[in-house]
């Protein structure tokens, strides 16, 4: 560490409140500073790293602008607390000579299950179940509740599944249903004509199509925003389901609303918003997910499909690493992103 001072690298952390601190050995000489929250304003970010060598965020966006002044100070290294490094503008980090590193697979199984559980939720409709339950007496009334739900959900057996974005954790979800004897379509690019699909893949239009579910694991960039709208809601079945535990802004939100309410497709589930925190000011499935002929049809979770044991300890200890083999100048070891 012989380009810092004898107190090893400054390290702060913007947004300390989602999970806990990085889990430095105690040989592992630096300072560290942690806000427990962050505003996503430029100048407040700008103040924070005003003496930063490395800068933690998991969600907290660090700019263009951000990156040009706080390379001119002491910035040397974005480390995100996470898999996703789409709120750091990589090309202003190549350009000025900022490493980025970030947690591959670190929550790969727990999103896996919890989309699972996603699945469940909408297909059983379980959270209309459980507010029927307790907010009414129908079930007294009525002496069974089988007929206040339009049709009869098929069986895993019966589901053909659509995984769109086929890295690890695609590939988790997808090997989950095939236990479950799910039929499973693994999408190719939207952009590869037909004619070019590689082995094993199916044409994106086809997935569309076809399944009875689908599931979005592809990564946000400017190729994926907005990659399910309109015209893509138009092509899936009235009965599919649509589970997000990507990103948000992968799926059109004002489309899936829409698409719902005019029963283009049965149901929808998100871990995912395009504003978060998402409320009811900022966010059409909030707003939507209240109105009681969305209810039980439109599934919402508050972007905590990561939060496992297993999944904090791997970010813990990962992001720790990253650190301190960059710190100490070591060319592996450690998860640099590609910035090309």
């Amino acid at each position: 560490m012989s380009s810092f001072s004898h107190t090893g690298p400054h390290i702060v952390r913007l947004d300390g409140h989602i999970s806990p601190v990085p889990h430095f050995p105690p040989t592992f000489t630096h300072t560290y500073t942690s806000y427990d929250r962050t505003p996503p304003d430029t100048q407040t970010i700008i103040s924070r790293l005003a003496d930063a060598n490395v800068a933690i965020t998991t969600r907290v966006p660090i700019s263009a602008e951000t990156i040009a002044i706080c390379a001119k100070r002491k910035l040397k290294l974005i480390a995100v607390h996470a898999i996703g490094y789409d709120m750091v503008d990589l090309k202003a980090c190549k350009e000025h000579g900022i490493k980025v590193c970030n947690v591959p697979a670190a929550s790969n199984e727990a999103v896996a299950e919890h989309a699972i559980a996603l699945f469940f939720a909408v297909r059983r409709r379980v959270v209309d179940m459980h507010n029927l339950v307790i907010n009414t007496n129908e079930w007294a009334e009525k002496g069974s509740l089988a007929s206040h739900f339009d049709g009869v959900p098929v069986t895993c057996r019966q589901e053909v599944v659509g995984i769109i974005g086929v890295g690890e954790l695609g590939n988790r979800v997808a090997n989950i249903f095939r236990s479950l004897n799910s039929t499973v379509l693994l999408s190719e690019r939207p952009s590869c004509p037909p004619a070019s699909t590689r082995p094993g893949r199916t044409p994106f239009v086809t997935v569309l199509a076809e399944s009875t579910v689908i599931i979005i694991t592809v990564p946000l960039a400017p190729t994926t925003l907005n990659l399910i709208s309109t015209t893509e809601l138009s092509l899936m079945k009235p009965d599919a389901v649509l589970i997000n535990v990507a990103r948000g802004g992968i799926v059109d939100e004002v489309a899936l609303v829409k698409a719902l309410w005019n029963r283009k497709i049965a149901a929808a589930a998100t871990d995912v918003f395009v504003e978060e925190p998402a409320v009811s000011e900022n966010s059409v499935l909030i707003k939507a997910a209240k109105e009681d002929a969305l209810k039980g049809r439109l599934v919402l979770s508050p972007h905590l499909a990561w939060f496992a044991r297993s999944s904090v300890e791997k970010l813990r200890v990962t992001t720790a690493t990253n650190i301190e083999v960059w710190a100490r100048g070591g060319d592996e070891g450690w998860n640099m992103v590609d910035l090309e």
